[in-house]
């Protein structure tokens, strides 16, 4: 009842007022049953008029609500002028009330109305003082409060609906690049795959036929059998140096699979968790061993994991970066962090990895979590 009351306080506040009205020109007329009577049936019509309009949306055009709120305010105003010259103020700013605020000021045309028929001046003006108030309020202030309160939704639409974009384009992005890492992954497969059965199916199925020859000279012939196992062993030892040669020209780039990862455990943080995410990675023109990479892969799965488990974080940054002889990984959180570290498997797994190569392992849990790595760059300093 209350929320009713508060989405329609003019309407109420509006029937309240002629209501009041109504029973002032009744009591006034105590001596007079039929001319009472009179005001009372005026009064209900004019209710009817004036009130009906701002409730539910009704069929009959507007205008003929406010022909028919003029003509009850009129017959009022010259049976009893001083409740009939208040109804045609509620008339008049009914009429103007889509027009521009200077127009409500001429409703102030009862008071020469008052005068002529000896009312209170002083009175009526008050009442117009009011009715203008509220009648300003409700069509004007309400009125830009709900133009504001729409083109608010409107633009959180708008932005609702970039964001929607900006993440489907994010997705599309991630797909591409996931799409475009197994592709590579495929064709360096392929061409290992081709290499191989270039450079090794004619010698290992020459090998095998020369076995099966010195198979069957072994007892007839033991010493061309035995000089067909040595051409046979001599091409199986080219080809496993043939082999050797494969794998170390096709195997893939370490640095470059790493960032892939790192990529890839990014996005998934973005695309499934909604957080947002940083890579920076500056080699300074060194390169960084496969070993160092692996455990800057290692432990960055590691605190990234925790990261979503416990921080309760909305950004998560990876920064890598080669400096003079060592490398700098750190990760960070903007997450809620912790008074007292408790070294659990997870962090005694990343120094162990750190120490294996004589690095150096630092965690701030302030503001935040951040674990920076310190790494040797040197091959002398690779394993403990």
């Amino acid at each position: 009842m209350e929320s009713r009351i508060r989405n329609n306080y003019f309407v109420f506040v509006k029937a309240l007022g002629i209501i009041a009205l109504a029973f002032e020109g009744v009591f006034s007329f105590l001596d007079d049953p039929s001319a009472g009577g009179l005001t009372l049936l005026i009064s209900a019509v004019f209710l009817l008029f004036a009130v009906m309009p701002e409730t539910e949306p009704v069929k009959v055009p507007r205008k003929i609500w406010i022909i028919g709120e003029g003509a009850a305010s009129i017959a009022a105003l010259f049976l009893f002028p001083s409740v009939g010259i208040c109804f045609t103020a509620i008339t008049y700013l009914d009429l103007v009330s889509s027009l521009p605020t200077p127009s409500y000021l001429g409703v102030m045309y009862i008071l020469p109305l008052a005068w002529k028929f000896g009312l209170d001046l002083k009175y009526y003006f008050v009442v117009m003082v009011l009715l203008v108030l509220i009648y300003y309020q409700h069509n004007k202030v309400i009125g830009w409060y709900a133009k504001a309160t729409e083109d608010n939704l409107e633009e959180e639409s708008k932005l609702k609906s970039d964001i929607e974009h900006s993440k489907e384009a994010h997705r599309n992005e991630l797909y591409k690049s996931r799409l475009q890492h197994e592709n590579e992954l495929l064709e360096e497969k392929g061409r290992i795959s081709q290499a191989l059965h270039d450079k090794l199916g004619h010698s290992i199925n020459g090998s095998l036929y020369k076995l099966e020859a010195a198979k069957v000279l072994v007892e007839k012939d033991p010493a061309k059998s035995t000089g067909i196992l040595q051409e046979v062993i001599d091409n199986l030892r080219g080809s496993m140096d043939e082999i050797r040669v494969i794998i170390r020209n096709e195997r893939p780039d370490k640095s470059r699979m790493a960032l892939k990862s790192l990529q890839a455990l990014l996005g998934e943080c973005e695309e499934e968790y909604g957080i947002r995410t940083s890579l920076e990675v500056n080699e300074n023109g060194r390169t960084i061993p496969e070993n160092i990479w692996e455990i800057i892969l290692d432990n960055t799965f590691e605190a990234v994991t925790n990261a979503l488990k416990y921080s309760g974080c909305d950004e998560i940054r990876i920064s890598i970066n080669v400096l003079g002889e060592v490398v700098r990984a750190t990760i960070s959180d903007n997450g809620k962090g912790a008074d007292s570290i408790e070294e659990g498997m997870g962090i005694q797994g990343m120094k162990a990895r750190v120490r294996k190569v004589k690095g150096y392992l630092d965690i701030e849990s302030l503001g935040g979590f951040t674990i920076n790595m310190v790494l040797p760059l040197e091959q002398k300093n690779k394993e403990s």
